[in-house]
């Protein structure tokens, strides 16, 4: 086409459709107007063909937009918070928004520097994992219609839409189901602070196993203090015939202690954690866990921001995604 860049004029010759056509449909930005799923698909075709970039410069000075969505969350050390990352990235990317991602390392102190940085970028929208089990946006910063989405953290603030995960309905039923194979006696992992759903974990537990016994230990959600503590439910007269950690850190340090007790999960100790990480597919024998939805979560939270992006001063609803219950063989009956 005797020119190095490629055009949306170019691709509209080609097509033998107008560049108005082109743009809205490369952009998204259909403004009312419909086109069949086979235009879009012979101009999506077409610019990956000829190899054609858009002019971010120009697309934001003609949409004020910069393309660019932030991402606040503690760690990707956490398999869930790696693997949610991974699918968000790829879903606003589809999209064509960049995701800038910057860690507060469980730090609230933090998050409100973080923020004032990814908003002189120029970010359209955010998507925050707090720190804390309640944050107040306007203290750190962000104005009452900026388009952003909490996510992971249920209730933590009214000012904000969140998608998070219900986990009552699964931790429910990991508790009877461990009732009716004979348990009785169960000891719980728990980290209070900061992380409400953590809470909702043990509620639903709790309810399912009502005629049982429950040891709670609270931790900080750390794997030593999990390695360490773990030895204290299953030594005694009251020893627990099933051990239940609420998150990826306490399951890691719990797997290590019972490890290190010398004792098996499954015929010494039946063993069930909260989220699916890695390896609970292949340890030996593989782990019970209440798993989240990661791949739900990344898409419904896209959309939810997406469509705060469009309608800023609207007010959304919450989004609860369900969680569901991987048995495996670590639990076997009292």
């Amino acid at each position: 086409m005797g020119r190095n860049r490629v055009t949306l004029t170019d691709l509209a010759r080609t097509l033998e459709l107008s560049t108005c056509t082109v743009s809205k449909i490369l952009n998204r930005s259909f403004d009312g107007f419909t086109y069949s799923k086979e235009t879009i698909r012979r101009v999506e075709e077409c610019a990956q063909k000829l190899g054609y970039t858009p002019n971010a410069q120009a697309r934001s000075l003609r949409t004020r937009k910069t393309m660019l969505i932030g991402f606040i969350l503690p760690s990707a050390q956490i398999s869930l918070f790696g693997a949610l990352t991974d699918r968000l990235e790829l879903e606003l990317r589809n999209r064509g928004y960049q995701v800038l991602i910057v860690h507060s390392r469980s730090d609230a102190s933090a998050e409100p520097m973080l923020l004032a940085s990814l908003l002189a970028r120029g970010i359209d929208g955010l998507i925050w994992i707090p720190a804390a089990e309640e944050i107040s946006p306007s203290k750190v910063g962000l104005k009452k219609d900026f388009p952003a989405v909490i996510l992971d953290r249920p209730f933590c603030t009214d000012a904000l839409p969140f998608v998070a995960t219900e986990n009552r309905a699964a931790a429910r039923e990991l508790a009877q189901r461990a009732y009716d194979l004979g348990h009785r006696q169960v000891g719980i992992l728990n980290a209070p602070e900061g992380d409400r759903s953590l809470r909702e974990r043990f509620e639903g537990f709790a309810e399912g196993f009502a005629g049982g016994k429950i040891r709670l230990i609270d931790l900080p959600n750390d794997a030593g203090a999990a390695k360490t503590s773990v030895a204290k439910l299953v030594s005694g007269r009251s020893r627990v015939s099933l051990v239940v950690a609420l998150s990826e850190p306490l399951a890691l340090g719990a797997i290590a202690g019972i490890r290190d007790l010398g004792l098996n999960l499954g015929p010494d100790l039946s063993f069930a954690a909260f989220d699916d990480f890695p390896l609970a597919a292949h340890w030996s024998p593989r782990i019970t866990v209440v798993r989240q939805n990661v791949e739900v979560l990344a898409s419904e939270t896209a959309a939810l921001l997406l469509a705060r992006i469009e309608s800023p001063g609207r007010r959304f609803d919450n989004v609860r995604v369900q969680a569901d219950l991987k048995w495996r063989e670590s639990v076997v009956g009292a």
